[in-house]
C-alpha cells in the first residue's frame, strides 16, 4: 500500500486537497458561527430593548387606567350606602343589603374586562365578595380559608396609607396569585378606601378590594411574545422581587435571582411607575449558542457530504487526467527496454477539466455564502426599519409644553415689537390649547366661561364685522364644577351653522343666572335657526333617545357628545332646551344642578 502511494502522484494530491480542504472547512465553519452567534446576540438586545420599552409605556398606561377604575370604585355611592347599612347593623347582612351589594358588585365588574372580582372588607374582616367568573358557575370563593389573612393585611395597609397621607391610599397586593378553581387565571389585587362622593376620608370604615386578571393586561401590553423563540422569556416581579407574570406559568412566584441563577440567562429590566414593579426580558445566551451550534452542525454534515462526494468524483476524474502520465512512463520503460514506441499527443492537456470542477465546486459554496449574507442583510435591513419606525413614531410625540412654551416666546418678542394685538391673539391661543390639551376632565364655570369668552375674541378677530358677542356671567359662581369644554361646540355650531349666510349682523349672547334652584345658561343667536327637520333630530338629542346623522355638516354630531358628557357630568338633574325658527335664530338653554344638594346622581360619577 505504502509502494503504491509512493508511486502514485494523484493520491498525494487528493490527499493534500483533502487535509487543505478539511481545515478551511473548520476555520469557515467557526468563524460564521461565531459571526451568526454575535449578530443574534445583538439583534436580540436591540430588539428586546424595543419590545421592553413598548410594554413598560403600555403597561404604565394600563395600571394608570386600572387605578383610575378602583378610583371611580372607591367613590361609588350607591357601594358606599350598602355597606353604611350593614355597619349599622354590626355588619351582619340583611338580604336587602346583600341583594344590593350583589347588584352594585355586579354592575361595577363590567367596568372593564380586566377585572375578576371585588371584596368588600371592614375591621371585622371580609363583608361580602362576588366573583365574575366563579360565582355564577357555583365555583368556590377567591377569599376563604387562609386567604383571608390577606384580605386582613390589605385593610390594615389602606388604613395606614389614609393615616401617614401616603399618595393615592392604595393598597397592592400578588397574593394569592393563581385560583385553585381556575388554575389558568393568574391575578392581583388593589385595595381602595371606601370612601363615597360626599364622605371624607376620615370617615373611610372599609376596603374596597379589586381583583384583576394578569392575562389580558399582559396581553395588551405585548408582554406576552407571539413569537415562538425559545431564548428569550418576558415577565413581570413585584416591589419583593417575586416574578408574578411569566410566559412560562410553572416560573410564577419564584424569586427573580433564583430564577436567572437556574437558566442562566441575562435579564434587562425597565422599572414602572406604579406598584414599585418591574418588566424584565431575559436573554439565555446558552440557548443562543446551542441553536447557532445545531443551525452549523447541520449544514456542516451536510457541506462534509458534498465534499466527499464532490471528492469522490475528483479522484475519478483525476487518475483519469493523469493517465497520460503512465502512458509516458510506460513509453519510457519501453525505452529502456530497447522498444520504440511513440507518445501520442491528444492536443490540450484535459487538467483543465481538473480547474473546471474546482470552479464549479467554489460556485457552489459562493452561492451558500450569498444566500446566508443575503439573510443576514435582510435581518439587518428589517432591524433597521424597525427601528426607524420605532424613532419615528417616539419624535412624532409632541410634547404640549413644548407648545405653550413656544407660543409664550413668540407672544413676548410680538410684545417687545410693539404689537400688542397680536401678542394678545397669540396669548388667548394659547390659553385655549392650555385648556383643550390639560388632563382635567372637571373644571369650573368661570374657567368654562373664560374659555368661551377667548374663543369668541379670536373667532371674532377672524371674521371681523359678521358677528357681534356679548358673555353676561355673575363672578361669585365661579368656582362652580363644570363639564370641561361644555359652551364652546354650541358656540361654534352658531358661527358655523347660523351665520354661514350672513355678512354682517350677526350676534351671540352668552348668559347664566341662578334661577330656581339650578343655574341656568343661555346660548342664543340671531342666525338662520333650524328646519323642522333639524329641529327634530336636535330635540331627540335633546331627550337623549336616538343617534344623530345629520347631513347638513353633522352639526348634531359635536351636540350629541357633549351632551353625551353633560349628561354624565352633571347626572339626571341636568336639562337641556331648545327654541329655533327659520330665519330667527336658535336659542339653547341649560339648567345645570346646583352642587351639594341632594339629588344631583350624576356628579358622583362624574368625579369619579
Amino acid at each position: 500500500m505504502l509502494r503504491y502511494y509512493k508511486s502514485h502522484i494523484w493520491i498525494e494530491i487528493m490527499a493534500s486537497v483533502v487535509l487543505i480542504s478539511a481545515v478551511l472547512l473548520m476555520v469557515f465553519y467557526f468563524y460564521l458561527r461565531d459571526q451568526y452567534y454575535g449578530y443574534l446576540i445583538s439583534e436580540t438586545e436591540k430588539s428586546d430593548e424595543v419590545v421592553l420599552s413598548a410594554a413598560s409605556n403600555s403597561l404604565n398606561n394600563l395600571f394608570s387606567g386600572q387605578l383610575h377604575i378602583g378610583g371611580e370604585i372607591a367613590v361609588n355611592d350607591e357601594l358606599y350606602s350598602a355597606v353604611d347599612s350593614a355597619r349599622g347593623n354590626g355588619y351582619q347582612l340583611t338580604s336587602a343589603v346583600q341583594r344590593r351589594l350583589k347588584n352594585e358588585l355586579s354592575r361595577i365588574t363590567h367596568y372593564s374586562e380586566d377585572i375578576a372580582a371585588l371584596a368588600v372588607v371592614t375591621r371585622d374582616g371580609l363583608l361580602y365578595e362576588y366573583g365574575r367568573y366563579w360565582n355564577a358557575n357555583g365555583l368556590p370563593e377567591l377569599w376563604t380559608g387562609d386567604n383571608l389573612a390577606v384580605l386582613d393585611e390589605m385593610y390594615e395597609g389602606v388604613m395606614q396609607n389614609l393615616k401617614s397621607h401616603q399618595a393615592g391610599y392604595y393598597k397592592v397586593m400578588t397574593e394569592p396569585a393563581w385560583r385553585n378553581a381556575l388554575p389558568q387565571m393568574n391575578i392581583f389585587h388593589i385595595g381602595f378606601p371606601l370612601v363615597g362622593t360626599y364622605s371624607s376620608l376620615s370617615k373611610v370604615h372599609a376596603v374596597i378590594v379589586v381583583t384583576y386578571k394578569m392575562e389580558n393586561i399582559a396581553r395588551t401590553s405585548a408582554l406576552i411574545s407571539d413569537e415562538t423563540l425559545d431564548y428569550t422569556y418576558r415577565y413581570l416581579t413585584d416591589d419583593r422581587g417575586i416574578i408574578i407574570f411569566h410566559e412560562e406559568p410553572a416560573c410564577i412566584g419564584t424569586p427573580e435571582a433564583e430564577y436567572l441563577a437556574r437558566t442562566k440567562a441575562e435579564a434587562v429590566t425597565r422599572p414602572l411607575q406604579h406598584f414599585n414593579w418591574k418588566v424584565h426580558i431575559a436573554i439565555d445566551r446558552q440557548a443562543i449558542l446551542r441553536r447557532v451550534q445545531s443551525t452549523y452542525q447541520k449544514s456542516a454534515g451536510v457541506y462534509m457530504l458534498v465534499i466527499l462526494l464532490a471528492f469522490g468524483v475528483w479522484a475519478v476524474l483525476l487518475r483519469s487526467i493523469l493517465r497520460p502520465i503512465d502512458t509516458v512512463k510506460e513509453a519510457m520503460e519501453d525505452i529502456e527496454r530497447g522498444e520504440q514506441k511513440k507518445v501520442e499527443i491528444r492536443g490540450e492537456h484535459e487538467i483543465w477539466l481538473l480547474a473546471a470542477e474546482y470552479n464549479r465546486m467554489l460556485d457552489a459554496l459562493r452561492e451558500q455564502h450569498a444566500m446566508v449574507q443575503k439573510e443576514y442583510q435582510e435581518k439587518v435591513e428589517m432591524s433597521e426599519r424597525r427601528i426607524q419606525a420605532e424613532r419615528t413614531a417616539l419624535e412624532s410625540q409632541i410634547n404640549a409644553h413644548f407648545i405653550f412654551n413656544t407660543l409664550n416666546a413668540i407672544n413676548y418678542n410680538v410684545l417687545e415689537s410693539g404689537d400688542a394685538e397680536t401678542a394678545g391673539l397669540i396669548k388667548r391661543l394659547s390659553n385655549i390649547l392650555r385648556y383643550t390639551l390639560s388632563q382635567k376632565t372637571e373644571v369650573t364655570l368661570g374657567s368654562e366661561f373664560d374659555m368661551a369668552l377667548q374663543y369668541l375674541y379670536l373667532q371674532k378677530y377672524r371674521l371681523m364685522d359678521k358677528f357681534e358677542y356679548e358673555i353676561d356671567f355673575p363672578e361669585e359662581y365661579g368656582e362652580w364644577p363644570c363639564c370641561k369644554l361644555f359652551l364652546q361646540p354650541f358656540i361654534e355650531n352658531a358661527i358655523v351653522h347660523g351665520f354661514e349666510s350672513m355678512d354682517t349682523g350677526g350676534r351671540i349672547r352668552v348668559s347664566g343666572r341662578e334661577e330656581q334652584g339650578r343655574f341656568r345658561i343661555t346660548l342664543e343667536d340671531n342666525g338662520r335657526g333650524m328646519d323642522d327637520v333639524e329641529r327634530a333630530y336636535v330635540l331627540d338629542s335633546l331627550r337623549g333617545e336616538v343617534n344623530l346623522d345629520l347631513t347638513a355638516g353633522n352639526r348634531g354630531i359635536a351636540i350629541r357628545n357633549v351632551l353625551m358628557r353633560a349628561r354624565m357630568f352633571f347626572g339626571k338633574a341636568f336639562e337641556a332646551r331648545l327654541e329655533s325658527e327659520p330665519g330667527k335664530g336658535t336659542r339653547f338653554t341649560f339648567l345645570l344642578p346646583i352642587p351639594g344638594e341632594d339629588g344631583n346622581e350624576g356628579e358622583s360619577e362624574a368625579n369619579g
